[in-house]
């Protein structure tokens, strides 16, 4: 019994930290989101260039984290628009 009561103290106490966490916790803001409607992304041209001055050098999971950044988008959708740019 006293084990069952301790569980439901923790779970209670972990509940409420979340909730305390949450509510402090920075909310991200994406100075370009990507449309999830659509799951596209659209960026300016001077990010791209430097995006494409990445993946010259062989940086392309440094390209993805980049538009994962700067969009909120996921790593699938980031890394289909780098792959995109490969193709450009």
């Amino acid at each position: 019994m006293f084990s069952a009561l301790r569980r439901l103290v923790l779970q209670a106490i972990l509940v409420v930290l979340e909730t305390v966490f949450a509510l402090i916790r920075k909310k991200e803001v994406y100075p370009f989101p990507y449309n999830t409607a659509t799951n596209t992304i659209t960026l300016p041209a001077q990010i791209d260039n430097e995006l494409h001055a990445l993946i010259a050098v062989g940086k392309h999971v440094e390209a993805v984290k980049r538009v994962t950044r700067l969009t909120g988008a996921g790593l699938r959708i980031s890394k289909d628009y780098v792959d995109q740019l490969v193709e450009k």
